[in-house]
């Protein structure tokens, strides 16, 4: 089984390590290859990334531990930061940013992966996960020593098996299984979760054990769709995958054995009429009494369609993305009778990079059973599996891109059905220098049919012509070169736009200030390398009213509480769209600081060096640290990581902490909860911050936060609520000790910290209606006013500097250039794939974007996006009309694919929703302007005859 609920639980360590120590000791755990058979954990990737942050993984770049850049120079601030071991004279030393206070030195609470689950469920991970994003896969010492060091849970433990190709991967859900027994047919079945890499027979012993039958008197039958498919005796030592159960939620029968040691013929126990068939490529239509059906086979259900090829597609386990796509090439009429006639058979290459011409049979296949004339929907387990062994990204059951899969099946296709065979010549292309247009680009499309030539090449391959200048006036060097394109990729935004990021925050003001007693909803337009101080500038001068950003603190809030605080100096990128941001006004920041000391420890817990070092240190900061010479040998070594030198600064040294006692109060973060019996208790509505005085009791802390409760939640009578200790920023436990209302104790510091964390618990009937109103529920930033397809389309040909991460070889000038680039379309091919990029990536964070694209349905144009030189001599024109659309619905992690198509064979829209198909209008597919994903567009030359009915010439 796949899911390991028993996954062992150390006893959580009983003495921490240092931030440095915790690092040194994961890092090389972490960073070792995967192993078949060794047993792996999923971690929380928010929890992952808060400990990274406070271990200062060099990973996460974080702006304390990174060098300076450029260089800072003559700060007179200490600094505990790292310098590269390679930079360590004193002509190449480099400052390092400075490690004084800091809002996110806090230690991770407990590891929560609750988010991660299936609600209910202690094992059973939600498909919608992706990895990086949602969480980080370790192997199981790392995980050791983070729950002996920080506990929680729970442990969500996997296996690593090895793939077919003999790569290995973690299985993260196996398959589930759903079983029935031949006696007991009309009761429900039982759900077993199997790794997909165990064997049929190891499959049929497990189920026995667990039903309590005699192995030796079962009969094991791939049951597909509740039907006979394939009797699995002769297959005990083949893997589930191989066997091409590999569908979500497949039936599997156990037929045991009569009395008399005979078996029931099972044809006449099927409760309904079958209507199932498979077809391979050696079978067809039909139930075999010898042999039932092929097993690698794709199943169709069989009755009368809307219209031939007019057929479903089932869902598979979270593969409408592959059901979109293929309902998008299955409408592309050439490229189907290429494949339905047989002619791909003349050039099947069968020495391709892994797909040995396979994926191409096994979408002629498909296409086969699709366009039979009483095919109504087929499961395409076949063909999913085969794209499985070639491409491991999508043999599992997590949702992916239809683009991606389309341009990986349009590859595969590409080389399966290539006329060149065998080892392919190498050929460096020239640039123009001055040359023809049309030689250069005919010099570029030989070199590619020389490496590539097919029918889809043919069909679905372009020519951009490419042209690159260095910014440098005095170079004036130009590149120009004929790149071939699959598909062109529109950004549905220009560059400029690209590089701002709107996010929205509520803000809530201080004391009588105007607008204090409302949460205020802001969006805030930032670019996306500025840094969270920046976003703070820029969201104070929006609110106006005498908001100071110097009094300002953001948080992230999460499931109720806040899940994290930002540096001034992290860049904005960090921030995901969907995060919910709050910015508070207090009358003085400083008490939210954490120290050095509080985050790393007095000197004495990292073992540091003399504390005469303090004052050497101290009379030298005020020169730049490129004149201090560092000795390798004064390290400690719980800090000597490889490629870092570590600066200890002894407390005394410190010259400006924010969180000393200079300041005379603590900061106070309250959180709300509502008064339950559970153990376990839900957080809600906004978090209150502010500042009270160092000496204040209870009793006073008790009648500041009455205070701002009166102010924000309009509370004019005296209402039942309580204030809780909260020490732990992480726990949704109810165990912390209530404050008693009339004690005149004065509040202390946990740890020392200067921040103090409550609880203000409310009865149930005391709930102002206001807290239960959460400001995130409702985005405010403003939709993106609606583009035209043909905008996208003068955008993508204009010119744009690339980003430094793009830079370009000049080699005239030696070195690498944020370059002028400009592409236009120079061969159009017959069909056109036009991606809107929708969604963005980037480090820290991924959003769809959900602008508006009207597309026309006829009719466009690529004449105004051509060279001027195909203008001329080109025999089409590039004007195309609409075949198929792959639709994206919904957010980013939980999102559905469907498609619309257009059929060749009586120029009607359909719109294909896995298994559901059903007729639309022209204005159906035209009005989806946010859905719209990937476009194929075909060539006036190459529409189908029967389009004509519909588009006038």
């Amino acid at each position: 089984m796949v899911e390991m609920p028993d996954g062992h639980a150390p006893q959580p360590a009983p003495e921490p390590v240092s931030p440095v120590e915790e690092y040194k000791q994961l890092e090389p755990l972490i960073n070792e290859p995967l192993k078949a058979g060794s047993s792996y954990f999923l971690v929380n990737q928010r929890w992952y990334m808060e400990w990274l942050q406070w271990v200062g993984a060099p990973s996460v770049q974080s702006p304390q531990m990174r060098p300076a850049d450029p260089p800072l120079e003559g700060d007179d601030f200490p600094l505990l930061g790292s310098i590269s071991a390679s930079q360590e004279s004193t002509s190449t030393t480099r400052r390092t940013r400075q490690r004084t206070g800091s809002w996110t030195k806090d230690r991770p609470g407990q590891i929560d992966n609750t988010a991660l689950l299936e609600e209910g469920s202690a094992s059973k991970i939600k498909r919608s996960l992706d990895e990086h994003n949602d969480y980080r896969i370790i192997p199981e010492g790392a995980w050791d020593l983070l729950f002996g060091w920080y506990g929680g849970g729970p442990p969500i433990k996997r296996r690593a098996i090895t793939r077919p190709s003999g790569s290995v991967q973690v299985e993260l859900y196996g398959i589930n299984l759903k079983v029935y027994r031949s006696t007991d047919l009309q009761g429900s079945p039982y759900e077993h979760n199997e790794s997909k890499s165990s064997t049929i027979g190891q499959l049929k012993a497990t189920l026995c054990a667990d039903l309590g039958l005699d192995e030796s008197k079962v009969r094991i039958w791939d049951y597909f769709n509740e039907k006979l498919f394939a009797l699995l005796e002769s297959h005990l030592d083949d893997t589930l995958e191989s066997q091409r159960i590999n569908v979500e939620g497949n039936f599997i029968l156990l037929q045991e054995q009569l009395p008399d040691g005979t078996w029931e013929n099972l044809d006449d126990a099927q409760t309904t009429p079958d209507p199932y068939a498979a077809t391979s490529s050696t079978g067809g239509y039909g139930l075999s009494s010898s042999s039932y059906y092929n097993t690698s086979a794709d199943v169709a259900t069989v009755g009368q369609p809307i219209q031939k090829g007019v057929v479903g597609l089932q869902n598979l386990g979270n593969t409408c993305f592959m059901n979109s796509s293929l309902q998008c090439l299955s409408n592309i009429p050439q490229l189907r009778e290429f494949f339905l006639e047989g002619k791909y058979k003349e050039n099947l290459n069968r020495n391709a990079h892994k797909t040995e011409g396979k994926l191409a049979e096994s979408f002629a296949n498909l296409l086969e059973v699709m366009w039979k004339p009483n095919t109504t929907k087929v499961a395409p387990r076949n063909f999913k599996w085969q794209v499985g062994q070639f491409a491991e990204q999508f043999s599992g059951y997590g949702q992916q891109d239809s683009m991606e899969l389309i341009e990986y099946v349009l590859d595969g296709l590409k080389e399966d059905c290539n006329e060149i065979h065998g080892r392919k010549p190498y050929i460096e292309l020239k640039e123009a220098d001055g040359r023809p247009d049309e030689e250069v680009a005919a010099e570029a499309l030989h070199a590619y049919h020389a490496r590539s030539k097919s029918k889809v090449d043919d069909l679905f391959v372009g020519l951009f012509k490419s042209v690159v200048r260095c910014p440098d006036p005095e170079c004036g060097r130009t590149s120009v070169t004929f790149d071939p394109f699959l598909s062109a990729k529109l950004s549905l935004s220009s560059s400029a736009e690209q590089r701002q990021m709107a996010l929205d925050m509520v803000v809530v003001r201080e004391g009588d200030a105007e607008g204090a007693n409302q949460f205020q909803q802001v969006t805030v337009k930032v670019n996306k390398e500025a840094s969270v101080k920046e976003l703070i500038e820029v969201a104070a001068e929006k609110v106006g009213a005498g908001l100071k950003a110097a009094n300002c603190i953001l948080v992230e809030v999460w499931n109720g509480k806040v899940y994290k605080w930002f540096e001034e100096s992290t860049s904005v990128d960090t921030i995901r769209s969907e995060d919910k941001l709050l910015l508070s006004e207090v009358p003085d920041a400083r008490p939210f600081f954490k120290s050095g000391e509080q985050r790393w420890g007095p000197p004495s817990a990292l073992n540091s060096p003399d504390e005469d070092m303090g004052p050497a240190l101290a009379s030298s900061v005020s020169h730049s640290l490129s004149h201090l010479r560092l000795k390798s040998d004064g390290l400690t070594p719980e800090m000597d990581l490889p490629g870092y030198i570590y600066i200890y600064i002894h407390p005394a040294c410190i010259l400006d902490d924010p969180s000393s006692s200079s300041t005379s109060s603590f900061g106070v973060v309250l959180h709300h909860r509502k008064s339950s019996a559970s153990h376990y208790v839900s957080y809600i509505g906004v978090p209150l911050l502010m500042t009270i005085s160092k000496d204040a009791t209870v009793q006073m802390l008790y009648k500041q936060v009455e205070q701002n409760l009166k102010r924000l939640y309009d509370l004019d009578v005296a209402v039942d609520w309580k204030i809780f200790r909260d020490n732990n920023k992480y726990s949704y436990i109810n165990d912390d000790p209530q404050l008693d209302r009339e004690s005149d104790q004065r509040l202390q510091p946990v740890n020392k910290e200067s921040r103090l964390q409550f609880v203000i618990e409310w009865q149930d009937n005391d709930l102002p209606e206001t807290l239960l109103q959460e400001p995130w529920s409702s985005k405010c930033s403003a939709t993106a006013d609606e583009v035209d397809l043909t905008h996208l389309l003068q955008m993508f040909v204009q010119e744009e500097k690339l980003s430094s991460e793009d830079a370009w070889y000049c080699n005239r000038c030696k070195e690498h250039k944020e370059a002028l680039k400009k592409l236009e379309f120079h061969h159009c091919p017959p069909v056109l794939v036009l991606q809107l990029k929708r969604f963005q990536y980037t480090r820290w964070s991924r959003e769809r974007l959900d602008n508006a694209v009207a597309f026309p349905l006829e009719n466009l144009d690529l004449t105004p996006y051509c060279t001027a030189s195909s203008r001329k001599t080109s025999k089409v024109t590039p004007v195309y009309d609409l075949a198929a659309v792959s639709k994206h619905i919904g957010s980013l992690s939980g999102g559905h694919y469907v498609a619309f198509s257009r059929s060749s064979i009586d120029g009607e829209w359909y719109h294909f929703d896995d298994s559901t198909v059903r007729g639309c209008t022209e204005e159906e597919v035209a009005s989806d302007k946010v859905g719209a994903y990937v476009l194929f567009y075909i060539r006036r030359d190459h529409r189908p005859e029967l389009f004509d009915s519909k588009v006038a010439d």
